[in-house]
């Protein structure tokens, strides 16, 4: 990718502050490129609504029950969106990164799929635990899932797992793997479906040092998820590929997993 390469990229905060280390990923993924930041936090119009239910509760981190006032929870989401807003503009300014926000109002899986139609990379800020209904559950990603861009979703804290695991598919999956894992000293793990063990893909580099192939017993969501959590992974690398449908597969692992997921295009 060139100098002169413009790339929008978005960033969806989900009552997930901005740090440092997440907008320093950008560089490290897209490469040179002159990066035009859009950050965005969507008051959520679906959890406003269901406030307005009649005996509907809600149930607090620490386990009370409470009942849901619309009015405090607009004025929560917007509390919420000037936090994040701030520490977003500080850290890109800091960055020297171009970079805009944007707060809107709407159905949020709407919001977030419309305002991706105009980037070019889609990062997805999640909070393993958040207040209120959220975090959301995968299913709330799947448009994004199913387009045809790179997304990134960031489980936090990034800083913890021991390992990146690329599911085979391409050079360039495998490429940034080795890229990631060294940069960060990780452990490298590229796993593959059972009737490509041994196979090299098209393309590839020969691997490096301390890396290994695992075969999976079988190219399932359940063995997936099994192999990431043995081997403590920080990332999950999936390629685009027609050996799975991965439109149905990824919301279910985001679930399952505490690890961040990026799916390439």
């Amino acid at each position: 990718m060139s100098a002169e390469a413009r790339v929008r990229v978005l960033i969806s905060f989900d009552s997930t502050r901005p740090t440092e280390e997440m907008l320093q990923l950008l560089p490290r993924l897209l490469g040179p490129a002159q990066l035009e930041l859009t950050g965005l936090y969507v008051e959520d119009e679906d959890v406003l609504r269901a406030a307005e239910l009649p005996g509907l509760r809600e149930v607090t981190l620490n386990g009370q029950l409470s009942a849901l006032d619309s009015t405090r929870l607009r004025h929560e989401q917007a509390l919420e969106a000037a936090a994040i807003r701030q520490t977003f503009e500080k850290l890109a300014a800091s960055m020297r990164l171009h970079h805009r926000f944007l707060v809107t109002r709407g159905r949020a899986s709407e919001e977030l799929t419309r305002i991706a139609a105009e980037s070019d990379f889609i990062m997805v800020a999640r909070a393993l635990r958040a207040s209120g209904l959220r975090p959301r559950r995968g299913v709330h990603y799947d448009a994004l899932v199913r387009g045809p861009k790179s997304v990134l979703f960031v489980n936090e804290p990034w800083r913890s797992g021991s390992s990146v695991v690329v599911l085979l598919g391409s050079a360039e999956a495998i490429a940034l793997g080795r890229r990631f894992a060294g940069e960060d000293d990780l452990r490298l793990v590229l796993a593959t479906p059972p009737a490509e063990a041994g196979r090299s893909t098209q393309g590839e580099a020969p691997s490096s040092a301390g890396e290994r192939r695992v075969a999976l017993r079988e190219w399932s969501e359940e063995a997936i998820a099994d192999l990431c959590l043995a081997e403590d992974a920080r990332l999950l690398i999936v390629p685009r590929t027609q050996t799975l449908d991965w439109a149905e597969l990824l919301p279910k692992l985001m679930d399952r997993l505490p690890c961040s997921v990026l799916q390439l295009s």
